[in-house]
């Protein structure tokens, strides 16, 4: 059986001919993995969905903190809260948003502290077949929370 060749990334100096050998590099990304829907992640993202900025930025973290697909992120609205920059009440009231909007759901808790994890409809660890069968008890989420708000003033003339 013949030798599979081995394919070499080289530059080669146009004057001289010389070939130089690069260096391949290793894979890039650290850890573990999430897949998200490019679709419904920029839907969220855009004005229309009515979505803060505070709250797509939670929503993302969320994303992100996810690494396992069914469980929730063990972590307290304080922890959170801290790393995101904000305070705990401001992360509650986010929270509850994004709950009542399916974009979050509850995954378990510990006395009086509630654990979330992202819906699997935007955020997923694992195959297709897995993917599948974890939405098959969830309705999707609404990626339309509210209507986008009017953030510039108003004068006395247009109130």
């Amino acid at each position: 059986m013949a030798e599979q060749a081995r394919r070499i990334l080289a530059l080669v100096d146009q004057d001289t001919g010389e070939v130089e050998e690069v260096q391949r590099a290793n894979y890039a990304f650290d850890g573990a993995h999430i897949n998200v829907g490019i679709r419904k992640g920029r839907e969220l993202a855009s004005a229309a969905s009515g979505l803060t900025d505070r709250e797509f930025r939670v929503l993302v973290w969320y994303w992100f903190a996810t690494e396992t697909s069914e469980e929730a992120i063990l972590r307290t609205g304080a922890d959170i809260a801290t790393e995101l920059g904000m305070s705990p009440d401001a992360l509650s009231r986010v929270v509850k948003v994004l709950k009542q909007a399916r974009l979050l759901v509850e995954a378990g808790g510990l006395g009086r502290t509630t654990f979330y994890r992202c819906t699997p409809y935007l955020a997923f660890i694992g195959t297709g077949f897995a993917h599948r069968e974890a939405v098959k008890d969830w309705n999707p989420p609404e990626l339309k929370v509210r209507e986008p708000r009017d953030r510039r003033r108003r004068t006395k003339d247009e109130a």
